[in-house]
This record gives C-alpha cells, structure tokens and sequence, in this order.
C-alpha cells in the first residue's frame, strides 16, 4: 500500500458521484503518496498528521505533503511476518504535555512480541522515550501483533494483543498473547485489574481469549478480527 486514502461520509447532496453502500454513502479522498505499508495514524492539533509505516518508521504529512525525514528517535523495530510499527495515538492531554504513545514489534530472548513505548514530540524527534509494556512470552509465528491502543474517558490506556496464530495462548492466564492489557498512562497496572493479585495471572490482563484485535480503536468488541474470531470478558468463565 503506497498511499494513503480516507473514506470521508457524506452529509450533503453537494458532494458529486459518491461511493454508495447499504447505510451511507462516501468519497474517497487520495491525501498523498509515497508511503511504505501505512499502519496507523494521529492527527496533531496543528493539523499535521501522523502515520505509522509497518518497516519502522513514523512519518509526518503536512498541508498535503509527506515530509522526507521520518521522525526521530523511535524504539527500535523488528519487522516480522504482520509485526512491525503499529499504532500511534496522542495522549488525551497531549497539547499539554505532548505525550505519544506507539505499540511495535520487538525481538527479545523467547522471540517476537508486541511492545508499547510513550515519547514526547518534540519538533521532528521523539524524546523520553520509555517503554511501558512488553508481551510475555513473546513467540516465534509471524501473526496476529494486535497492536490497538485506545484511552477511555476514565484515562485508562488499553493495548489490544492477538494470539499469535496459536489459539491455545489467547486462553492462558499467564501469557500476555489474547488479551486486551489495560494500565495507566504511566505504564502501571491499575489496581482494580481484574486479575491483579491473582496467582498465576498476568495482572496487565483485562480480557482473554481474543483473536486479533485490530478493528479502528475499538476495544468493546472482544475478538473483532474477522468472523471466526472469538472473545471473553475478563472474570467469565
């Protein structure tokens, strides 16, 4: 996928010859070429956006143009199989403190696995970079990275993990793989987890037996990866 398009709805007869479906119609808008297997995107205050490319780097497009330079000082990458840059996704107070957050691929020890690391934005670098999540175990399959990140009202920071392409994992009280990991901004685990405290468990852990979760920044549909994916609420049996 070299560019980047948006599916914008429709409101207004003004807008000529839209695309037609069962509930809405829609435009389909190029905004601009040249990227490398786009992932993910922010939009800035200042109108800037974002855009996460899968090889490792996090891109800037501004008035309608892609930037040459990607941004600086990001974790480092590891490209495997559906694993690489993922997510990006600001801060709720982000026009304060200019916080980011991205979820990665990332070799360690037992293999490949998703990472979440927060930065602050500063011009066209990232600094203070801290890693706040790293998945255990990670694996060696190349599928199902999961990847979401989503805050909710409460400011509760959610990172949605797929299983793997091992389905076993997603059930597991002490894998990470299957899980939605529900923590502070800062990285700690919320006390009210649903499995903080409990032997054997992962306390990051707010739900298991998920698929792949990677629909756009949802996180109320367990299991959202296509028909045949699945998903239980943390505390059912």
């Amino acid at each position: 996928m070299r560019a980047l398009v948006t599916f914008l709805l429709i409101a207004s007869p003004a807008f000529a010859q839209p695309f037609g479906s069962e509930q809405h119609a829609f435009r389909l808008v190029r905004l601009v070429e040249g990227l490398d297997q786009p992932w993910s995107l922010a939009f800035l205050p200042d109108g800037r956006m974002l855009v996460t490319e899968k090889r490792g780097r996090l891109r800037v497009i501004e008035q309608g143009k892609l930037l040459p330079q990607p941004i600086a000082g990001l974790p480092q990458v590891t490209v495997h199989g559906q694993g690489g840059l993922q997510d990006v996704v600001l801060h709720p107070q982000f026009a304060k403190n200019r916080l980011i957050y991205i979820s990665y691929a990332a070799r360690g020890e037992d293999g490949v696995g998703t990472e979440l690391a927060r930065a602050r934005l500063a011009g066209e670098r990232l600094e203070d970079v801290q890693v706040l999540f790293r998945q255990s175990p990670k694996g060696s399959r190349g599928q199902h990275f999961g990847g979401r990140i989503v805050f909710d009202r409460a400011g509760f920071l959610y990172l949605t993990l797929g299983d793997r392409g091992e389905m076993a994992r997603a059930q597991r009280s002490d894998d990470h793989a299957g899980s939605v990991i529900r923590l502070h901004d800062d990285g700690r685990v919320p006390k009210d987890n649903p499995f903080a405290g409990k032997p054997g468990w992962k306390p990051e852990k707010f739900t298991l037996g998920n698929r792949n979760m990677q629909a756009p920044r949802c996180i109320r549909r367990p299991g959202c990866c296509g028909p045949t994916s699945t998903g239980r609420k943390a505390g059912m049996r």
